[in-house]
């Protein structure tokens, strides 16, 4: 028997939602999907939704998060629920762990403590992380995820960080009807065929390397013994203005927007690096970053252009489909950072339907997340920002 995968994407009340999802996710009413993911925005309460689809799954694993956008392969949809159904010849299993703020060794541990690291007849194995990034600790969160689930680094692992609507309040991911803000999820899926992970971010290196010299958690205060802004700015005066923009002038209103188009890429191995995205200018000018900078870190402004993000979204699909060998996908799963929607603006259903066409036209469901995961595939493994990362399900 093959795999197969149905995605659905409802609005309205969460209610209303719950009930035309389970319709457009039931493949057959003698046959259970094996993983129900679900994608909600803060219009329609996570708890709610997942507690109804649950109930009409019993013997599914069903995983949720809060959103910041919800898609599927026809495109992005604000204000929605956006769903995902894997049936096949898999196993999955999955706990919750809270508290990850102060405790995020004992909220992974008790994530964990119940999983089957093997399940017999199943060669492969698949980590799914979903997290609350207002706790701070997304980078050290995945990385005790990956140590727990498997010490010898062997296990692949995607995921993302829960969103809610950029109102940067309250973040809630699930496992089964069990909602949960300050807390992670944490499941495996067992296959008889690999699923292929992809990963990419569409941004280029715009300055020489620089040193993180001072910084207080997620805020980076100086770069090379200078205030951070005062280095951004001279870092991106002159890309800058080639679009018209003065850096020197730039409206407080503006900078949020002007800071996702020249992140940081913070190096991650010889060839590589990882997207950190600054979020704001501060009054002394520091920068305050959406995940935390190391004191000491080797980063380098990057920029990017739509153009490259919209390639990058279908260089992450190409990667995934490549990770499956010989088969073909059935379809995928996307978490896919808000900022490269704040980016890429009208062009973001261009980056979705590409993603879809490079998959051999597989339905493919999503959300616009806080933060990226994605592990075991080479020097782009790790916490990410404003990167795409998929993972394939074969037929």
């Amino acid at each position: 028997m093959g795999n197969t995968v149905r995605t659905a994407i409802a609005h309205g009340s969460a209610a209303s939602s719950a009930a035309s999802i389970i319709a457009e996710l039931r493949h057959d009413p003698q046959t259970s999907p094996a993983l129900v993911m679900v994608f909600a925005s803060t219009q329609q309460p996570l708890a709610e939704v997942v507690g109804p689809v649950q109930a009409a799954f019993p013997g599914t694993l069903v995983l949720g998060s809060s959103t910041s956008g919800e898609f599927i392969e026809r495109g992005a949809v604000k204000e929605s629920v956006a769903a995902v159904a894997v049936y096949g010849d898999m196993r999955a299993y999955a706990g919750l762990g809270t508290g990850l703020r102060e405790a995020p060794e004992l909220a992974v541990a008790r994530a964990v403590e119940t999983l089957p690291r093997t399940e017999a007849g199943y060669p492969y194995a698949t980590g799914l992380v979903l997290l609350d990034p207002m706790a701070g600790n997304g980078e050290e969160a995945t990385l005790l995820a990956a140590v727990s689930l498997d010490p010898e680094g062997k296990l692949q692992l995607a995921g993302g960080a829960a969103g809610d609507d950029l109102a940067m309040r309250a973040t809630t991911v699930s496992v089964g009807a069990d909602a949960h803000e300050d807390a992670i999820a944490i499941a495996v899926v067992h296959s008889k065929q690999p699923l292929g992970i992809g990963v990419h971010h569409g941004h280029e290196p715009l300055s020489e390397p620089l040193t993180v010299t001072k910084t207080d958690g997620a805020t980076v205060l100086e770069i090379d013994g200078r205030p951070a802004w005062d280095v951004w700015a001279d870092a991106t005066r002159d890309a800058a203005k080639g679009h018209g923009v003065d850096v020197d002038a730039i409206a407080e209103d503006d900078i949020g927007a002007f800071l996702l188009r020249y992140e940081a890429g913070l190096k991650n191995g010889e060839h590589s690096y990882k997207i950190r995205a600054p979020l704001a200018r501060n009054a002394d000018g520091s920068l305050s970053f959406a995940a935390e900078i190391p004191q000491g870190a080797v980063i380098q402004v990057t920029r990017s252009e739509p153009d490259s993000q919209v390639q990058s979204a279908r260089e992450a699909a190409r990667k995934a489909r490549a990770a499956l060998g010989d088969a073909a996908p059935a379809g995928a799963i996307v978490f896919d950072c808000i900022c490269r929607n704040l980016i890429l603006t009208e062009r973001f259903d261009e980056a979705v339907s590409g993603m879809s066409e490079e998959l051999g036209g597989a339905p493919l469901a999503g959300f616009e997340t806080y933060g990226e995961i994605a592990m075991s595939v080479g020097e782009m493994s790790g916490f990410h920002n404003t990167t795409t990362v998929v993972l394939a399900v074969p037929k």
